[in-house]
């Protein structure tokens, strides 16, 4: 009887992405972070409001689903002042941006 104690191909691919698991971790902690957008501190979180149930559910209540259906015509309604107030800060703020980039590149737009 022959024993083969070669390691088996199988095992040799585990150490591989152990490996290469182990090498990309260490890379993660050394190489600078990506630049993703990330919320700045002035950032609102402007959760969707979700739809109330009770109106696609036959037998339900009147009163109680009628309850419901105002608050989420509230919720929406909130949820659309968000967005707007979110979006003119992030208005204001990219033309901060391009303001600093631009008396930075050319003189141009800069403040006194």
């Amino acid at each position: 009887m022959i024993i083969d104690r070669r390691p088996s191909a199988r095992g040799a691919g585990r150490r591989f992405l152990s490996f290469s698991r182990l090498a990309l971790s260490a890379a993660a902690l050394f190489l600078p972070a990506p630049a993703f957008p990330q919320a700045s501190p002035g950032f609102n979180l402007c959760v969707p409001p979700g739809s109330p149930p009770c109106v696609f559910m036959p037998g339900r209540p009147a009163d109680a689903c009628g309850r419901e259906v105002e608050a989420y015509i509230a919720s929406v309604f909130h949820y659309r002042e968000c967005l707007t107030k979110e979006s003119e800060r992030v208005i204001r703020e990219s033309n901060d941006v391009i303001d600093h980039w631009r008396c930075r590149e050319r003189g141009e737009r800069c403040r006194k």
